[in-house]
């Protein structure tokens, strides 16, 4: 079971590693468009601006957070409070392999 939460945990990550991606592109896009380089059209049809810029940069970094931790709960060593962690994460991100990984960690039988 716990190869099982492994592998759960890096399915999971794939998909905060594309958050991340995202959330830099909107960045980008944000920045443009308050440098005036995007046309006003665009920018009012997208809602870009400083809340989104502000928004962008949170997800980020919290994309980035969760997958430095889900380095530390794939480790041989991890504590069983990583997964329960990473199943209140997965309830709030909405990612059922956090779930599923966070369960298949506290079946586990640590050695």
């Amino acid at each position: 079971m716990e190869k099982a939460s492994k592998v759960m945990y890096s399915i999971a990550n794939i998909f905060n590693w594309i958050i991340a991606v995202l959330a830099v592109f909107l960045i980008v896009m944000s920045a443009l468009a308050m440098a005036n380089v995007l046309p006003a059209d665009l920018v009012a049809q997208a809602n870009l601006g400083r809340v989104t810029l502000v928004y962008a940069i949170i997800v980020f970094l919290i994309a980035l957070l969760v997958i430095i931790l889900v380095r530390r709960a794939k480790s041989s060593n991890s504590s069983k409070g990583w997964d329960v962690f990473f199943i209140v994460v997965g309830v709030l991100e909405g990612n059922i392999f956090y779930i599923l990984g966070g369960i298949f960690g506290l079946i586990a039988i640590r050695r």
